[in-house]
């Protein structure tokens, strides 16, 4: 009876133990996968941290300086103005743009113009897309008759689409500037007896690349800011400057590096000398039958004696000496169709209310 009621016992127990069994396993899945969202969740939360943490940050020096060559249509004003002595303004100024080769005890190259008054100069004169450097006038500055045969070659030589680059060191440049090309450019001084006089030429920068529309492309990679070591810059007025230049450096009153469209048109009178034209007038003239010619004038006021921002400007004169390779320079030389109206915006009108998002 005992080994019956015993066996009856076991026999009666089996069926609910296979009941509990599978309730058990589904429990322990459920569990599992709990579990395993749980560290899922847990480990891509920590992933940033742990990435944060444990990536490091490797600090490289500046890649090497690509390899420049001068372009063919390059020259350099290497006359009695520079100071050419070894270490100074004209020769820093040479050795970065690689023009000039030693022989005979002194630096020689068929790119170097040593006269405006020469038959060389004439004949780049009457020809269109080269670019003259001028490097800082130290010495002295060459003096003609503003209605002479020269300066008219001057101003001829940037009319017919040709490029001069001008640049700091003293004001004999801006003086050979306003001489010249018949402008009034006047320094700029904050401080001290000249302030606001016109005669100081002194301004404390930093100087801020005017990001807009009209910079060109070659300045896009230049540097963002440049800076006054002492008195190694000279800065021109703002308000001084004349109608078709493109500021290309400023502080809030003053320009470092700017670039002017200089225009010459016809003269109505047959065989007078072309006549200075303001460049957003050409298109007038030229529906009269006198179109102009516009080349460029850009004025880097820095003195070349290389302090500890030189690198800086050495980029811009770079920048301004392939800016004659632009290739968009054949559509702004010869400005003789009527422009499109600029819409001034003044800075201090009320602005339009804003458009906000309406919700239902």
């Amino acid at each position: 009876k005992m080994a019956n009621s015993y066996g009856s016992v076991a026999l009666g127990e089996a069926p609910r133990q296979r009941a509990r069994t599978p309730m058990i396993a589904l429990g322990l899945a459920a569990l599992a996968v709990l579990v395993t969202v749980a560290v899922v969740s847990t480990g891509s939360a920590e992933k940033p941290a742990e990435l944060l943490t444990q990536e490091l940050v490797l600090f490289k020096m500046e890649p090497p300086p690509k390899p420049w060559s001068p372009p063919e249509n390059l020259w350099m004003y290497w006359g009695g103005s520079p100071n050419k002595r070894f270490g100074h303004s004209g020769d820093n100024m040479r050795h970065l743009v690689k023009l000039g080769r030693l022989a005979g005890g002194e630096y020689r190259d068929p790119h170097f113009l040593f006269d405006y008054g020469a038959q060389t100069f004439r004949d780049l004169s009457e020809q269109c897309c080269t670019a003259i450097i001028v490097p800082p006038m130290k010495n002295s500055m060459p003096i003609y008759n503003a209605q002479a045969s020269v300066a008219q070659r001057l101003r001829n030589y940037v009319a017919n689409g040709n490029h001069m680059v001008f640049t700091g060191g003293s004001l004999l440049s801006i003086e050979f500037i306003n001489r010249y090309f018949y402008f009034n450019i006047e320094p700029i001084a904050q401080s001290g007896v000249f302030k606001g006089s016109g005669y100081g030429n002194y301004s404390p920068g930093p100087f801020r690349k005017l990001i807009n529309d009209d910079l060109p492309w070659v300045y896009k990679l230049a540097p963002d800011t440049l800076y006054q070591d002492y008195t190694s810059v000279q800065s021109m007025d703002l308000r001084s400057l004349p109608s078709g230049t493109t500021v290309l450096y400023m502080t809030p009153k003053s320009s470092p590096v700017f670039a002017i469209k200089f225009c010459q048109r016809l003269s109505e009178r047959h065989g007078e000398t072309p006549i200075k034209t303001v460049p957003r007038d050409c298109w007038r003239h030229a529906a009269r039958g006198y179109p102009c010619s516009c080349g460029t004038i850009t004025y880097i006021g820095y003195d070349w004696h290389y302090d500890q921002t030189a690198a800086d400007w050495d980029k811009v004169l770079l920048a301004a000496v392939e800016f004659q390779n632009d290739p968009d320079m054949s559509a702004t030389n010869s400005p003789n169709c009527k422009a499109k109206p600029v819409v001034e915006v003044d800075p201090h009108a009320p602005l339009a209310p804003p458009k906000c998002q309406t919700y239902e």
